[in-house]
């Protein structure tokens, strides 16, 4: 291992020293004598081991050990053994990506180490409208390896309020199929397979998870009114995070299920009073016609937060932010978000035994 110094500053002020790598966070070190600044520019050099570094600023390695963990533990190192496997073309290409993974690179797990993880995942990305085609440009430039996209329906007029992957001359095409298309054509690196099917039954979907054993699902199927419930059975059953977004009228919502670790779709309790003005209400909203409401900025927004927490479990930079604790966006009152959270029931049907 060969400590590097990320992308930081530094003053001195006195006898301590100011770091600075992200400014809402700012870093104060006793450095009476500079021997904390040498070891700084030192590992900013890189190439060197902790005994090196021992060796030239004539200390004890325990002593600089220590330093470099106390660093380390502040995310302010990588491991320079663990950078510079890219290509020149891959490391352009994934630039801003880097730079990005940077913050969360540490000396166990670099931002290549990341990236690595990203572009050797496999996504199932269940529906290909109005939500998800906002997901999966989001999932293409992150540089995901593998997509797996399923839908059903064709291209019409009424998706061009919300749905970028396509254009005014595929009205009327398959719309996965135009969907792998864009992705294809934007990295061809990436691996996609189309799949123009529908949603019938749980158990077609226990078998397409089963089957294609995706690192994460990403759903954005709105029916039947049981999907989430479907997706979520096969989710927990074979070990796989489960991401979903949607909207209702004038608000919008992020989650997922990380199995055997937050709850479940299934655990959220069920209308224990069907008089209750709440949930009478979701009801009759149910049972009532559901024009899709979602226009471009709505589906965008939605399609970001799920990419992220995609993200969060195909590389693990951060724990997932929604896993049994769903955002809620207003949309009627300036975009404000909330959380709720949804208690894990341990004698769940479904998840209870994980």
């Amino acid at each position: 291992m060969r400590p590097r110094l990320k992308t930081l500053a530094w003053e001195r002020a006195g006898d301590e020293l100011r770091l600075v790598y992200d400014p809402r966070d700012r870093l104060v070190l006793p450095d009476p004598d500079g021997t904390v600044e040498k070891l700084l520019h030192l590992l900013r050099e890189g190439g060197r081991t902790v005994a090196e570094l021992a060796g030239e600023l004539s200390l004890p390695v325990a002593d600089v050990s220590a330093a470099v963990a106390a660093l380390d533990a502040e995310r302010l190192l990588e491991d320079g053994d663990r950078l510079g496997e890219l290509g020149p073309g891959d490391a352009e290409r994934h630039f801003s990506n880097l730079a990005f993974l940077e913050s969360f690179g540490t000396l166990g797990s670099s931002r290549e180490d990341l990236l690595r993880r990203l572009r050797e995942s496999h996504v199932l990305v269940l529906g290909t409208g109005g939500l998800n085609s906002n997901t999966i440009p989001h999932l293409a430039g992150l540089g995901v390896g593998r997509m797996t996209l399923l839908d059903r329906d064709t291209v019409d007029p009424r998706n061009f309020a919300r749905q970028y992957l396509y254009r005014w001359d595929d009205v009327g095409s398959r719309k996965v199929a135009r969907a792998a298309d864009w992705v294809r054509a934007f990295d061809p690196s990436i691996e996609v397979e189309a799949i123009d099917l529908g949603v019938e039954s749980p158990e077609q979907l226990d078998e397409l998870v089963g089957r294609t054993r995706p690192d994460v699902v990403a759903s954005g199927i709105d029916r039947p009114n049981e999907i989430d419930l479907w997706v979520n059975a096969a989710c927990v059953r074979h070990g796989v995070p489960f991401v979903r977004g949607g909207m209702w009228v004038t608000s919008g919502t992020v989650w997922s299920v990380a199995p055997g670790v937050s709850a479940c779709r299934a655990c959220v309790p069920p209308t224990a009073d069907p008089d209750a003005p709440d949930l009478a209400a979701i009801r009759l909203y149910r049972d009532g016609a559901r024009p899709n409401r979602g226009i471009g900025p709505v589906a965008g927004l939605l399609g970001a937060y799920g990419a992220f927490e995609v993200l969060r479990y195909l590389t693990g930079f951060e724990p997932p932010a929604y896993a049994g604790r769903p955002l809620i966006v207003d949309f009627a009152g300036g975009c404000a978000t909330s959380r709720t959270e949804w208690p894990r029931n341990p004698d769940c049907d479904v998840c209870g035994g994980r």
